[in-house]
């Protein structure tokens, strides 16, 4: 995941293998997190005026997707919400995925940084 260089604070970019991504869209989601979709990412001369809602799977490493800025905050406040409550543990532990505190604050922070692209990394490609 990543944002343009013009977030003077914070974190521009992000990575996590997907069970993580998975396991924090879900949490968001049980924490009050309504998605709002996601958008794919628009060359600067598309004629498009009102681009369609998408779902947020990540696409291939050319394939980039795009949270918007309110919806990233509203997650990231969600996630707050879950971090405070009791029955997080038993989420995470439900999923049989390690998720590490930092990891957790990281994209929480992440997403206060307002909207950003995200895909999947291709390692056949770096």
């Amino acid at each position: 995941m990543f944002r343009e260089a013009r977030v003077p604070k914070g974190r521009n970019r992000f990575s996590c293998p997907l069970p993580i991504w998975e396991l924090l869209w879900e949490i968001g989601h049980a924490f009050g997190w309504q998605p709002a979709g996601t958008t794919y990412v628009r060359p600067a001369n598309s004629g498009v005026q009102v681009a369609a809602r998408r779902n947020y799977r990540p696409g291939g490493s050319q394939d980039h997707k795009l949270v918007d800025e309110q919806d990233a905050v509203a997650w990231a406040r969600a996630l707050e919400a879950a971090k405070a409550s009791p029955h997080l543990a038993a989420i995470v532990a439900a999923r049989s995925v390690e998720l590490l505190a930092g990891t957790f604050d990281e994209f929480t922070e992440f997403c206060y940084g307002g909207a950003f692209s995200f895909s999947v990394w291709d390692d056949a490609e770096s």
